[in-house]
């Protein structure tokens, strides 16, 4: 991967002085953690929700490779070899199947855009700390009201992340990624990225991500009026059938993303709302114009429900 010309986007975000190294490192850790071969074991924590994992990471003639292991419920192994992606789960765990995929955090993203999270974000940096036998220089990224903030601890001499946290506005901690122990820079052989249930296993799903495109929702019946600031549209879908109709969007500021759903039939509306939090996950479900909408991401509650106060939806002509 090309190196990244640090002084100029620091200079594009117009960055103090005293927050320029804090975005170098932060940039140096989005290379890091997809360009160094590293295994080791990590807990991911969703409000009360804690799971265990292990991780083989090998970066090999210009492309990533990693394989990850759910260590304690289900049994779920995630085989990711550049755009894609399979799962293998053992018989006898459809339930499984209908879980998010794990990932450890930035493993899989593009390139940091500095200039655009630097106009979201104040950066600083917050002492050091000691994270799974490693120092660590931790990196604070403060939001607005519109989105959470996050801490991020960095392995002072790789750069590799080694603990992330999704913190509230009243500084709680509502989601966090751990490495409990790791290996830097070592030999990764391919029997370490064989999946153990390849042969076994019989519910599999496969998905591939595709080259970024430009995300077009012209001519969508649903139209949001307001969006917090820097959240611009990443991803968009739609189609119609007898069921109605079925649009998506995902919004990104660079950092995090939400998705708002639409779809069925145009009915009675029956003013109804359901808010639900996982983490730092906020779903809110309820109802605009007769449609059936669902907004979901890695937001704040406030963000969700003025979202969904901002957001219109034409019903058909009779």
């Amino acid at each position: 991967m090309r190196s990244y010309l640090y002084l100029c986007a620091l200079l594009l975000l117009g960055a103090a002085p005293v927050q320029a190294m804090e975005w170098q490192w932060l940039n140096a850790m989005r290379q890091s953690v997809q360009e160094t071969n590293y295994r080791g074991d990590y807990i991911h924590r969703r409000g009360d929700q804690t799971n265990a994992y292990s991780i083989v990471h090998r970066f090999d003639q210009g492309q990533a490779v990693e394989l990850l292991r759910q260590l304690d419920g289900d049994m779920i192994e995630i085989l990711r070899d550049g755009l894609r992606t399979v799962c293998y789960f053992p018989d006898g765990s459809e339930a499984a199947m209908t879980h998010a995929v794990p990932a450890a955090p930035f493993s899989q993203v593009a390139e940091l855009d500095l200039q655009r999270i630097g106009e979201n974000y104040q950066a600083r940096a917050s002492g050091e700390q000691r994270v799974a036998g490693f120092n660590a220089r931790i990196i604070e990224l403060k939001g607005d009201e519109w989105r959470y903030s996050q801490r991020f601890w960095l392995e002072t001499e790789s750069n590799l992340l080694l603990q992330s946290e999704l913190i509230s506005a009243d500084g709680q901690v509502l989601e966090q990624f751990r490495f409990t122990r790791l290996e830097i820079a070592v030999t990764i052989e391919d029997v370490e990225l064989t999946p153990s249930l390849k042969d076994a296993a019989v519910l599999q799903q496969v998905a591939f991500r595709s080259p970024a495109d430009v995300a077009n929702d012209a001519g969508y019946r649903s139209a949001l009026d307001w969006l917090p600031a820097g959240f611009s549209l990443a991803h968009a879908e739609a189609r119609q059938d007898s069921t109605g109709i079925y649009e998506q969007r995902t919004f990104s500021d660079g950092l995090t993303s939400f998705s708002v759903f639409i779809e069925g039939l145009a009915l009675p509306a029956t003013g109804q709302s359901t808010l639900a939090k996982m983490g730092a996950t906020t779903a809110l479900m309820t109802a605009v114009n007769g449609y059936s909408v669902t907004i979901i991401g890695e937001i704040p509650a406030l963000t969700a429900k003025k979202i969904a106060q901002m957001l219109s939806i034409d019903r058909p002509a009779l």
